[in-house]
């Protein structure tokens, strides 16, 4: 893999959802949306949340795993 590839993945795979979670706050604060477009905008916040807990997750096991020079 060349260099930066698994960090500009990394930064991809968190930008995503978090732009999910951001798109729909904000449709949500400026109002104007029908109880069922609210249910269905909170929902998504909801999915793109554990998505992004789930990347955090695994990339904790996946930097435990990496052997630290120590000095």
């Amino acid at each position: 893999m060349p260099d930066g590839q698994p960090s500009s993945s990394l930064d991809h795979e968190l930008r995503t959802p978090l732009a999910a979670i951001q798109g729909f706050v904000a449709l949500l604060q400026e109002g104007g949306v029908n109880a069922s477009e609210e249910r269905e905008y909170l929902l998504l916040i909801a999915r793109s949340a554990q998505r992004l807990q789930t990347l955090l997750d695994q990339h904790r096991v996946i930097l435990r795993q990496i052997p630290t020079e120590q000095t």
